[in-house]
């Protein structure tokens, strides 16, 4: 494991940013990339899985998004 990584808070623009990234530097879709790393295609590279945990990250919040847009429009 990278002794550098540290805990901090990302937003979900900057998940979105870092997912963007890894599909740049790879030339696939995360959806793509996901479906061939569960299927055990890709091997278990530190950035691939990297690369999974935040776009579990990514999907885990968009609930929580959308819980709080709703909860705001109901405020407002």
């Amino acid at each position: 494991m990278n002794k550098n990584l540290k805990p901090r808070k990302v937003d979900f623009t900057e998940l979105t940013r870092m997912l963007e990234k890894y599909e740049r530097k790879y030339g696939y879709s995360t959806i793509e990339f996901f479906r061939r790393y569960n299927d055990g295609k890709l091997g278990d590279n530190e950035e691939f899985m990297m690369w999974a945990g935040i776009y579990h990250l990514y999907l885990t919040s968009m609930p929580v998004r959308k819980f709080m847009r709703q909860d705001a429009a109901v405020a407002g």
